[in-house]
Order: C-alpha cells, then sequence, then structure tokens
C-alpha cells in the first residue's frame, strides 16, 4: 500500500480540541471521552503527544463536530449531533462523584460498563438486575438502620461525646491482707 500524506497539522487539531475540551475538568473530559486520564495528559499536556485517530474520532462523536472539522478545521455541512447539554456535563460530574465514593473505583467504573453492556443487550435482564440492585440497596439502608439502632441503645449510657458515664468497675484485686496484718512484706 502507498503511503499517503495526509499533511495534518497536529498542533491545530489538538487546539481544535482544547477548544471544546476546556469547558471540562480534565477527569471528566476523560471519562466522556472514553479515555484514561493520562491520555489526556500526553495529548494536551507538556508532551504534546499525536492524538490518536481514535481518540479524534471519540471527541467527534462526544462533541457533536464532524472528524474533518477536527483533522482539516473545515466545518461540515451536517453534523453529528448536538453537543451535550448543561444537564448532561451535571450528570456526569455527579456520576464520577459517585464512582470515587467506591472503595475501589475502577471496580465502580467496571460494574457501571457491565449495567451498560446488559442494558444494550437484553431489556428484560437489565430490568431485573436493577431490582436486584435496588432490593440489595433497600436491604443494606434497613441494616444500617438497625445497626445504627442499636447503637442508639447502647449509646443511652454514654454521654454526647461517646464516653460512658456510668462507674467503671475495677478488677478485683482479692482482700487487702495489710489490714489483716498478714502482709508477706
Amino acid at each position: 500500500m502507498k503511503k499517503i500524506d495526509l499533511k495534518l497539522d497536529f498542533d491545530a487539531i489538538r487546539l481544535r480540541i482544547e477548544h471544546q475540551k476546556n469547558r471540562y475538568k480534565p477527569g471528566v473530559w476523560a471519562d466522556m471521552v472514553g479515555v484514561s486520564k493520562n491520555v489526556v495528559s500526553n495529548v494536551h499536556g507538556r508532551t504534546k503527544q499525536k492524538p490518536s485517530l481514535e481518540y479524534i474520532i471519540a471527541v467527534s462523536l462526544i462533541t457533536g463536530k464532524s472528524v474533518d472539522y477536527y483533522l482539516w478545521g473545515k466545518e461540515s455541512e451536517k453534523e453529528i449531533s448536538q453537543p451535550p447539554s448543561d444537564n448532561i456535563t451535571k450528570v456526569v460530574i455527579e456520576h464520577q462523584d459517585i464512582i470515587k465514593q467506591f472503595k475501589d473505583p475502577e471496580l465502580g467504573k467496571d460494574l457501571n460498563k457491565e449495567l451498560i453492556l446488559i442494558q444494550n443487550t437484553d431489556k428484560s435482564l437489565f430490568k431485573s438486575t436493577v431490582q436486584s440492585i435496588r432490593a440489595a440497596g433497600d436491604m443494606a439502608r434497613v441494616m444500617k438502620g438497625l445497626s445504627n439502632r442499636n447503637q442508639d441503645k447502647r449509646g443511652s449510657d454514654q454521654d454526647g461525646n461517646g464516653s460512658d458515664r456510668r462507674k467503671k468497675k475495677q478488677p478485683w484485686k482479692g482482700p487487702d491482707r495489710r489490714k489483716n496484718g498478714t502482709d508477706n512484706q
């Protein structure tokens, strides 16, 4: 196959992408585009790595601008779709905050991907999965509530900072032999 020189100006491509990217925090942008923060940092940071075709296409899909626009700066007559609204941005940021609450955020991200796969594969399976997750969540809330009630019952003998107000029992040391004169000192 003959090599084709596309005469791409990667600095200009990067600037066109950054014009869209600067509206978002780097982590949010990475999540929206579907790449790691490292990719965003390598392309837009000090390294100035050339953006891959996959990255450019993902940016195109997210922003609704054509690939032609990002590659050559030419506005297409027909744009792909509308850019994300502020409401979607808000949801993305909230979702990112939820994922961070997982003890293992990568697991949270993976579980969300699994849910999306189920949703796109079988609607009834997705519905049943959501019902199961909600039932498990309800059970966790009940269990947490019960443990809080038990703590409240125990807390009735405690002051506001959790210290016990009852007189603490001293360990039994046996009879004091010094009073009886039986001290062997």
